[in-house]
């Protein structure tokens, strides 16, 4: 298996996800902390399912990208999507709402300056032959 840019950025997407998705699978209450309060049994286990189970998934999927060359691309297009969406509702929800906190502005830039990162990852790599 060969180590380069590509598999590094696909592994550390991997394990970002890996650890939020534990961490929010075992702890859903620790949304509260950004003003997301479960008031039921309901709410945390979809929390459970969403940021923490998707997340897992997601972190699966790329653990495995990482782990075949001709995956590798794939993981990181993958990746790019992912982080690009989760920029993309932030800033559509901090537009609807007419504002954003501090700390919903920072996850936006680095959701933003992740996603140019990866795309100029994926522009600058070989494109895979069909």
């Amino acid at each position: 298996m060969r180590w380069n840019l590509d598999r590094v950025l696909v592994v550390v997407a991997a394990l970002t996800f890996l650890g939020f998705g534990v961490w929010l699978i075992t702890v859903p209450e620790a949304l509260e902390g950004i003003g997301v309060h479960l008031t039921s049994p309901a709410a945390r286990i979809d929390v459970r399912a969403t940021y923490g189970g998707l997340e897992l998934g997601l972190a699966g999927f790329l653990a495995l990208c990482a782990m075949r060359e001709d995956w590798v691309r794939v993981g990181l297009v993958a990746s790019a999507c992912t982080i690009a969406g989760f920029g993309l509702g932030r800033l559509v929800g901090i537009i609807v709402e007419g504002q954003g906190t501090p700390l919903m502005w920072f996850f936006f830039g680095l959701e933003a300056t992740t996603t140019v990162i990866y795309v100029a990852v994926i522009r600058r790599a070989a494109p895979v032959a069909s």
